[in-house]
């Protein structure tokens, strides 16, 4: 009863301000949800770490301090379809500079212990039309985009 009244917050020495979210039906599917910039760089994006109350997990943890270091792969990685999606939402071709017309929204990953990984990226574009993408990926492989407008 108490985590439906008000929900926990924290503040993590690296991921900032935390608040957890709790799944009633699948408390092992809760999660602590917050802003976090990757070190090093000007990425700002919504995180989601598996966790109970106590904090998250180490595996979401991990997970998420391995992107700094392989940030420019991935951006690589959604760089084709992201272009698929400015082609047939957008009628143009996406720019060479992504985050001239991007932003970085967040990543997100299912159970980082699970294999094969399901984990997905999320942009939203910056200029007059409105568009959230999400790339889905399996392992390393990146899905066709999802998108919202």
């Amino acid at each position: 009863m108490k985590l439906r009244l008000s929900s926990p917050k924290i503040v993590d020495p690296v991921f900032g301000n935390l608040v957890f979210m709790h799944i009633d039906k699948h408390p092992e599917q809760s999660y602590w949800e917050g802003f976090w910039q990757l070190p090093g760089s000007t990425y700002s994006m919504e995180v989601f770490l598996r966790g109970g109350e106590d904090g998250p997990r180490e595996d979401a943890r991990a997970f998420y301090l391995n992107l700094p270091d392989r940030i420019e792969l991935i951006l690589e990685w959604c760089r084709p379809p992201l272009a698929r999606a400015f082609d047939n939402w957008l009628n143009r071709d996406l720019s060479d500079d992504l985050f001239s017309e991007l932003k970085l929204a967040s990543v997100g990953v299912d159970d980082p212990r699970a294999r094969p990984l399901r984990w997905s990226v999320s942009f939203e574009t910056t200029g007059e039309e409105w568009l959230g993408i999400t790339i889905p990926f399996v392992d390393d492989v990146a899905g066709e985009a999802e998108v919202d407008t």
